[in-house]
């Protein structure tokens, strides 16, 4: 929306910094990809734990509502935020 359109580059910046925060303890935690999708972006990870981090950091910094859905199976977690 119009705050991604505003802040594109900070937001991009902060979900580095998150990968580059956990470098040094956890080197494979990496992210994938970042690319926009249906009015966001979408980040990949190799990691649920980065993948929570990140979007911690985004509501952190920036407020907004943070969503979890996580499959077990798969061991996948989906974090949206939005703002």
């Amino acid at each position: 929306g119009p705050f991604l359109d505003a802040h594109r580059d900070e937001i991009v910046a902060r979900v580095r910094a998150g990968e580059a925060a956990e470098r040094p303890d956890h080197p494979l935690q990496r992210i994938m990809n970042i690319v926009p999708a249906a009015g966001g972006l979408l980040v990949t990870t190799t990691d649920a734990h980065l993948a929570r981090g990140i979007g911690e950091a985004l509501r952190k910094a920036n407020r907004g509502r943070m969503e979890f859905r996580y499959n077990k199976a798969d061991n996948l977690l989906r974090v949206s935020w939005t703002r």
